[in-house]
């Protein structure tokens, strides 16, 4: 948390959200790519360090950065959705409940109780133990002694608000936008880890819209065919959950997937 403080104060750039996971940090940003590249190399850096320090092994040579580009508020929305539902994923925590990242900021009212010191009510050297930097903080910015700097001293959550719209409507997407999900996470090559009730969710909602009025249980042979090979093309479910959710053999699964008239070469 206190190197993402670093990395607002320190660069020419603007932080919408960002989450830290176990393994890897999301963030949305605001600046120039050769900025952004600097930003990482500051970060990667900085995690060396303290690799050291504590005596781990530092960051293997590949382990590198994916830049994506936003092209628009719809792209941010579904983004900052995204990184919201990270620790869910994970099962580390609700929407919203995750403390290392920005997202428990959205339409949080508690969040507004969460304080800590100014930094200029700390004595410096007190700042640089906690912060592990001679970076100069912006006084205003508050440290809390377990949670490090606060990032509502420096997200832009002007911005979230602006495209997020209600909470209402921001809850909604956050649990039922699977199609959102499942692109981004492929863009950045990453796994979606679903639960049973979602992919109930997904796959009776899919066999709805394709055979209105008909049980996934009641559908002909061909019919799970079709549902099937356009579960697989959207979500790339795999053949063990198309069977498991479909009631069919994992064998009949994979002759639809491969035939001339249900598979891949049907879709092209």
């Amino acid at each position: 948390m206190c190197t993402m403080a670093i990395v607002a104060a320190q660069f020419d750039v603007d932080i919408i959200s960002f989450e830290l996971m176990p393994n890897h940090i999301h963030a949305i940003i605001e600046a120039t790519g050769e900025t952004c590249l600097a930003i990482f190399l500051s970060i990667r850096h900085r995690i060396n360090m303290k690799l050291k320090e504590d005596g781990y092994p530092l960051l293997p040579e590949e382990y590198w950065f994916v830049l994506k580009p936003i092209p628009d508020d719809n792209a941010l929305q579904q983004l900052l959705i995204y990184l919201a539902r990270n620790a869910y994923e994970k099962n580390m925590a609700i929407p919203g409940g995750y403390p290392w990242g920005s997202s428990y900021l959205f339409f949080s009212r508690v969040s507004d109780f969460i304080q800590g010191t100014s930094v200029e009510q700390m004595k410096q050297s007190d700042v640089r133990r906690i912060v592990g930097s001679k970076c100069q903080l912006p006084g205003s910015w508050e440290i809390h002694p377990e949670l490090g700097v606060l990032p509502r001293s420096f997200v832009k959550t002007d911005v979230v608000r602006r495209v997020l719209g209600t909470a209402k409507e921001y809850l909604t997407r956050l649990v039922k936008d699977y199609e959102s999900a499942v692109h981004i996470a492929q863009e950045l090559g990453e796994q979606i880890e679903w639960s049973s009730d979602e992919l109930n969710d997904i796959v009776y909602g899919k066999a709805r819209i394709m055979f209105p009025g008909k049980m996934v249980k009641d559908l002909a042979s061909d019919e799970k065919g079709r549902l099937l090979v356009a579960l697989e093309k959207e979500y790339h479910f795999s053949t063990q959950i198309l069977a498991r959710h479909l009631f069919m053999p994992e064998k009949l699964v994979r002759q639809f997937l491969n035939s001339k008239d249900f598979g891949y070469r049907n879709w092209k």
